[in-house]
């Protein structure tokens, strides 16, 4: 049966704004003491603009030089303390920002090999190379934005209070102003959240593209396919550039509100100052702190607004990120049994795994015969039968310890060869040995220290397949399901491989979907399959009497 995804059922639905603040929530302490370092230096930069008025009345025009130095000493106090306060604040936030994407990055791993093969064609390649990367930024980014939001909010709020404390008028300006703000820019940061979680998700398609097309290369270039893909690759690709240019439209006009809406507030502010010191309203030192206020509110407002850019940004990234926490596995992990185990059958193509001994699937297509070692792995929902129970009574840790499935899509991850085998020096060394994978050994200097690059990438074609299936020997599973494991490799030794894997295998189960003489000849079955299922068992001598089969195993031969 087809493989169905499972979403994950957590407790609650994983939203966004959930998972900022999860993401949050264990920095609160932090967070809490960043955000009162924040305060008190927003508070204090706007104290130092308040006492100008101060120095101005009571020390300059008032002739008063106590009262002069009292004023000077209370700013310099502040002039020092402001950027003390938001360097302890910034370190504060940064660290829990370092911390959050780390623990995304985590989460994200781990969910990936929870959800293992339900993510396989629900989330493209593109998608998995930008979640830990630029989404896990912006998102991670949200915390450090929590906090500026904090200092600007301080400046905002203490700012406000003291302009109005020298007039109540200078204070309606300001609260007005900031309403007239986000009337006009709340509209342009929807428009932009929306057109920026539609580039998000062409970036994904895009990059899982350029990924297709640089995998299969080779291919494409001996089948004249990479014009086309490229084609294809650029037609998308000016797609993106016309999506792109739509979010810079949007994006642009929240830059021109940014820096244009502040100059209105300092062109109201002087204004109204202005006129009520005309007035006799407001002292010349008020009117100096007005101004100085103005100044100020135009990096204030501005900061509002940019912060709110990135927090439409954090948004978007956060709402990809949950979109993939929700991919679940398309295998149920409700299973409990342990050990007992026995014959294990797939009813869907009638293959049946017997207890010991080396079974060979000839087909002339691999994939049914992968799709069915998928179902016997338990990579795929199915009805297959282990022993006298179904395979999914079985716990999924308990199937994957004693059935392993062997393919050429296996990842060698980097590390040293010891780490890759994952066995004591002499089953390593007995491993290598049986996949005749040698010249891995020696090429990586002769030790188990030697190096592994990311994917086997120092290592060529046939020496990786060795290298996968020397892996899988050292594991011992008790049953192995092996796909196309020696397809390239030459004959020679391929046979030396068959040989030595069927002794090494003794009284275990061993799999083998290969249509090649050499493993032909020291299987005790061979399995003929056909557009999936068993089509008839035998030994391979006995099969031969069917032109079909002698047609498809001569074939494969040459």
């Amino acid at each position: 049966m087809p493989s169905r995804p499972r979403p994950l059922r957590p407790k609650r639905p994983i939203t966004p704004l959930r998972l900022l603040v999860g993401l949050a929530r264990p920095h609160k302490g932090r967070i809490a003491l960043g955000a009162l370092f924040y305060l008190l230096a927003g508070s204090a930069s706007m104290a130092q603009l308040w006492m100008i008025g101060r120095i101005v009345d009571e020390g300059f025009i008032a002739r008063d030089g106590s009262g002069l130095v009292f004023w000077l000493s209370l700013t310099a106090l502040a002039v020092i303390a402001q950027p003390v306060f938001w360097s302890l604040g910034f370190r504060q936030f940064v660290g829990a920002e370092a911390a959050g994407q780390r623990a995304i990055v985590r989460r994200l791993t781990d969910h990936l090999n929870a959800a293992g093969t339900g993510v396989r064609g629900r989330v493209p390649a593109g998608e998995l190379v930008n979640l830990p990367s630029e989404d896990t930024r912006r998102a991670a980014r949200s915390i450090a934005d929590v906090g500026f939001f904090f200092n600007n909010f301080a400046m905002f709020t203490v700012g406000s209070a003291l302009v109005w404390s020298i007039h109540p008028l200078l204070g309606v300006v300001i609260i007005a102003g900031s309403a007239v703000t986000s009337v006009v820019t709340g509209p342009l940061l929807g428009r932009l959240q929306r057109r920026q979680s539609d580039y998000r998700e062409m970036i994904g398609d895009l990059t899982a593209h350029a990924a297709d097309i640089v995998g299969g290369l080779r291919v494409l270039r001996g089948i004249g396919g990479d014009v086309l893909f490229a084609e294809r690759y650029r037609e998308r690709s000016s797609a993106l550039r016309d999506k792109g240019y739509r979010v810079a439209n949007s994006s642009s006009w929240i830059h021109a509100m940014r820096h244009s809406m502040p100059i209105v507030f300092v062109a109201a502010i002087t204004w109204t100052g202005a006129i009520l010191a005309a007035d006799g309203a407001i002292t010349i030192g008020g009117l100096a702190s007005a101004f100085s206020f103005a100044t100020v509110f135009i990096a204030v407002s501005g900061n509002f607004i940019g912060l709110a850019h990135f927090l439409v940004a954090a948004w978007v990234a956060a709402g990809r990120i949950a979109g993939f926490l929700h991919v679940g596995p398309d295998v149920d992990d409700s299973g409990t049994v342990r050990g007992g185990g026995g014959e294990l059958r797939d009813p869907e193509s009638g293959l049946t795994v017997p207890v010991g001994g080396l079974t060979a699937v000839v087909t002339a297509e691999t994939a049914p015969a992968l799709e069915a070692c998928e179902r016997l792995a338990r990579y795929r929902d199915s009805e297959a039968v282990w022993g006298a129970r179904p395979l999914e009574a079985y716990a999924l840790a308990e199937v994957r310890e004693r059935i392993m499935l062997l393919t050429d899509e296996d990842y060698l991850f980097a590390g040293t060869l010891a780490e890759t085998l994952r066995a004591d020096r002499n089953r390593a060394l007995a491993a290598i040995e049986t996949a005749c994978a040698a010249d891995v050994y020696s090429g990586l200097g002769g030790s188990l220290d030697g190096r592994v690059a990311e994917g086997g990438q120092n290592l060529s074609g046939g020496q990786r397949q060795r290298l996968r299936l020397a892996r899988a020997i050292a594991a011992e599973p008790e049953i192995l399901l092996a796909v196309e494991p020696t397809s390239a490799v030459d004959a020679h030794t391929e046979s030396l491989v068959a040989r030595r894997v069927a002794a090494a295998r003794a009284g275990k189960s061993t799999v083998v979907v290969a249509a090649s003489p050499m493993w032909l000849a020291r299987a005790d079955r061979v399995v003929w399959m056909v557009e999936g299922k068993v089509h008839a068992v035998g030994s391979h001598a006995e099969l031969l009497d069917d032109p079909a089969y002698r047609r498809l195993a001569s074939h494969r031969a040459d």
